[in-house]
């Protein structure tokens, strides 16, 4: 009786340590804590379907909309983006986001809309609190250089 004892007392104990480990991974970057690549792949393919239907802000993706090559095209820099601002092994070979959005006529209101649709995206994703917040955190600060006067 006493070696069940142990050998369920222990497996508690391991589990309750291997959980702490597993809770005290915040050190680990963004990229991790978001599940990676696939991760990414499925935030910017919600994100991407829900922008090019929001009238509040599909115009300003017309490019992307315009033909499948064109979409996939804008997904795949969007997910090097987002995984090299995440801290993640990709490297985004694109303009930055003042060149990128220069003379494009972005408001701030369009800007807002597509952090709903982001925000929207992550929720359906179920993407925790923690870590919508530093993504959030992430793109928020890009604003100005997105919306230009």
């Amino acid at each position: 009786m006493k070696n069940w004892k142990t050998t369920i007392m222990t497996a508690v104990l391991a589990a309750i340590t291997v959980s702490g480990l597993a809770a005290a991974e915040p050190h680990a970057s963004l990229y991790l804590r978001l599940g990676g690549m696939p991760a990414i792949r499925a935030v910017v393919d919600d994100l991407v379907s829900r922008i090019l239907a929001d009238e509040r802000v599909n115009k300003w993706f017309a490019h992307a909309a315009s033909d499948p090559a064109n979409a996939e095209a804008y997904k795949r820099k969007l997910a090097d983006f987002l995984c090299q601002g995440a801290g993640g092994p990709c490297q985004y070979n694109g303009p930055d986001i003042v060149t990128a959005h220069k003379g494009s006529g972005v408001t701030g209101e369009a800007f807002d809309a597509v952090v709903e649709d982001l925000v929207a995206t992550l929720d359906k994703l179920k993407v925790p609190d923690k870590e919508k917040a530093d993504l959030l955190g992430i793109l928020g600060p890009m604003k100005m250089g997105v919306v230009q006067h």
